[in-house]
This record gives C-alpha cells, sequence and structure tokens, in this order.
C-alpha cells in the first residue's frame, strides 16, 4: 500500500504530532508499505520525504505555516501511485489532503491530535476564534474525511460531542521501546555540571503555557526547601522560555534550574534514561507521548490525571498520579519517590513492563495497517467530496456570527 501522510510539522522538530508521524511512518515502512511525507519541515536525507514551502509562523517561528503548490502534490501523489492520505493538523496541509482526496478519488484518514481550544492563545485578537468557532471548524473538517483516527478514547468523545459522524478510530501512538535499551552515550550529570548527590527531576516538552509550566516550576521551588539536594532539567525549546526564566529567578531557583533549549531526539533518550523522576502538570493533552516515553526509559512518572494523560497512565503502575492541579499533593508524590529507592526500583520495572505490554510501537502499527485497509474498502462505497466554495462560505458564516 502506498500511503501519503500530510502534515504540518515533522522531524527534526520536537513536538508529539512530529514523533508520531516519524514513528508511524518508520514502523509501517517495516512492515513492507509504503510511506511518503509531505511538509514544510523535513529531515536531511529521509527517503520518502518531500517538503512543501513554508513560511516562519508569525506568532511562533519554531513553527513553519505550509504553503503548498496543489498541482505539484497532485502531480507528485498520482505519480506515486498513493492508495490512501493520511492528515495529521486540519490546516494547510489538511486543506491540501482534502482537495488531494476529492482530485483523486482517494480515502482520507485524519488523526486529531492536537485539543485546539486550548491552543487560542497563540492568535492574537482580533482573529483570535472562540471555542465554539473552534469545535465548529474541527467538526466540518473530520466530517469531511472518510474517518477519523482519536488517540484516546476521551479525544473520541470529544469529537463526538463536537458533532463528528465520520466514523471514529481509536488508536494511540505507541513507543519505540528499542529506542531506549541501547547503550548510554553521554552523562547529563557531565554535560550539566550536576553534582552525583543531586536528585533529578525532569520535564521534556515545549516550554509553552498549555504545559502549565508555572506549577511545576512553582513545585520544584516548594520541593527543594524539603530536598535541598536536587535539580529541574527542562528540556525543550518553545515561546514562554523568557518568562519561564523570569519566573525561576523570582522564586530563587535559577541556579538549580536547566534549560536545555532544543535538542536533537537521539539526545533526549539520555536525559529520561539518567534522571529520577518525571514530571507533568499539561492538563490539555490529547495523550501525552512524553509519559509514556519517560516510563519505557524506567522513569517514575509524577503527572496530573488530565484527558490524555488519564487515558494512558494507570496510577500505581510506573506512576503516581493527582487528580488535579494540587500543589502540596504533587510535592509529595515527588518526594515520595525521591526518597524511597526501593519504590522507585519497583516503579521503574513496572513502568518498562507497562509499556513494552500494551504500547510497543510494533502493535499500534499494525493495527494503523488495519484501519488503512478497512477504511480503503469502505469508503469505495461513499466518496466523500470537497466543496471549496463550502468551505469558504462555512468561514464566513463563522466569521461574522462567532469571532
Amino acid at each position: 500500500m502506498n500511503i501519503g501522510m500530510m502534515t504540518d510539522t515533522y522531524i527534526p522538530q520536537i513536538n508529539g504530532v512530529a514523533t508520531s508521524v516519524s514513528l508511524f511512518k518508520r514502523y509501517l515502512e517495516k512492515m513492507g508499505e509504503r510511506v511518503y511525507v509531505f511538509s514544510p519541515m523535513i529531515p536531511k536525507n529521509e527517503s520518502g520525504t518531500f517538503k512543501v514551502n513554508g513560511l516562519k509562523f508569525l506568532w511562533e517561528s519554531q513553527h513553519r505555516v505550509a504553503i503548498p503548490i496543489s498541482h505539484k502534490i497532485l502531480k507528485l501523489s498520482t505519480k506515486l501511485k498513493i492508495d490512501v492520505i493520511h492528515s495529521h493538523a486540519p490546516f494547510s496541509m489538511g486543506f491540501q489532503a482534502l482537495r488531494l482526496g476529492e482530485k483523486l478519488g482517494l480515502p482520507h484518514i485524519h488523526t486529531y491530535h492536537t485539543l485546539l481550544t486550548e491552543y487560542r492563545h497563540y492568535i492574537p485578537f482580533p482573529f483570535r476564534p472562540t471555542e465554539n468557532a473552534v469545535r465548529e471548524f474541527s467538526s466540518w473538517f473530520c466530517n469531511s474525511t472518510d474517518a477519523v483516527i482519536a488517540p484516546t478514547g476521551k479525544i473520541k468523545d470529544e469529537l463526538l460531542s463536537y458533532g463528528v459522524k465520520s466514523p471514529i478510530y481509536v488508536l494511540p501512538t505507541g513507543i519505540d521501546v528499542e529506542n531506549f535499551r541501547r547503550p548510554l552515550k553521554f552523562s547529563i550529570r557531565e554535560r550539566h555540571s550536576i553534582s552525583e548527590n543531586d536528585r533529578i527531576v525532569l520535564f521534556v516538552g515545549r516550554i509553552a503555557r498549555e504545559k502549565n509550566l508555572d506549577f511545576i516550576l512553582k513545585a520544584f521551588a516548594h520541593l527543594q526547601s524539603k530536598l535541598k539536594n536536587v535539580t529541574l532539567i527542562m528540556v525543550g525549546d518553545g515561546p514562554e522560555m523568557k518568562e519561564f526564566l523570569h519566573l525561576a529567578s523570582h522564586l530563587k531557583v535559577s541556579d538549580r534550574v536547566v534549560m536545555t533549549g532544543y535538542m536533537p531526539r537521539s539526545e533526549i533518550v539520555e536525559y529520561y534514561r539518567q534522571s529520577d523522576v518525571f514530571a507533568f502538570a499539561s492538563v490539555t493533552e490529547t495523550q501525552g507521548l512524553v509519559v509514556l516515553e519517560a516510563l519505557a526509559a524506567g522513569l517514575p512518572v509524577v503527572a496530573v490525571a488530565k484527558e490524555g494523560v488519564a487515558d494512558v497512565l494507570k496510577n500505581g503502575v510506573g506512576c503516581l498520579l493527582i487528580d488535579d492541579v494540587q500543589l502540596e499533593t504533587f510535592v509529595d508524590r515527588l518526594l515520595k519517590i525521591l526518597e524511597n529507592p526501593e519504590l522507585s526500583m519497583k516503579m521503574s520495572k513496572d513502568g518498562m513492563n507497562y509499556v513494552l505490554e500494551h504500547w510497543s510501537m510494533n502493535t499500534m502499527a499494525y493495527r494503523l495497517d488495519e484501519i488503512y485497509k478497512e477504511v480503503v474498502k469502505s469508503s469505495k462505497k461513499r466518496r466523500k467530496k470537497y466543496d471549496s466554495q463550502s468551505f469558504f462560505a462555512y468561514l464566513h458564516r463563522l466569521g461574522l456570527r462567532v469571532f
């Protein structure tokens, strides 16, 4: 099968969508499928990837807004004999996927990776849409496709509440377990001059508002008042970096916080494997791949059990969860792990086994391949049409009514 993946983000960018697309591409290819990725960001020398035109996103320079040339993508997709289209965002490349599906008469599957209602703050006033507008748009886009993939059952329920009628499959992104079993490449303590006596609290992800990093930093400041030899490492970059550094200074913990900035994915694994506990407090995740990656590396997790995180983790199995954003409780969970080596060792083993049994990338890629085959077969009976004129009329209506 020839699969065309349309995405606005791809490696070397570091985010959940880019990671998901890259992993599924690699594992589907291991199964014998042919996967082609179209994106404004692609790595050097990776076969099956095609770069489309793009501009830096005005409000976040780490991202690109794809400006694809439709006839070139159409010509290339025809040459590659694409059998199924898989889009990974309902934006520039998502629209390309809709048009391509109509022009070539191909089935179109869309993965709803991101809870878009929680990301409206990236669009400044007066252009920022209301939550209702985002829900209506998400429903329109998903209903224009032949099938939708939701990373968790909760996201499926969310889409159903929007009025999505297209078939919805629940399929999380799996974990590349093999990547966490190779020999260590370097010491993170030596790299950042961290004492062997210090315990390391780790966060991996975008330095952005939706990750609830103010809470993480305040929790760490509180933790340090109870446990002196402790360091917080934040791996990642993002639009809130300056604000975060300012808060660290205000809380008087700057000398105990390491901000690595952007880091190649191949190096991030070392941080998972050499830290003592992973802290995560985002309440907007559709899945939260990083918490599963931490478990795969044998790193115990303390997290807020909201949205996708609540779906993928089981309290007590490699992790300690709290029901809400509660500072004292969160800090107590961190202390429980850091001060109890036997518990930490047990959680490490349990977490690795849990990921291996339930979240292997081999299993998820096989399930995705089955979804492709099922949708290709069923879509022949009900070919959906994408009407660009009705789309622009729809946006105009939303603009007048709810923006």
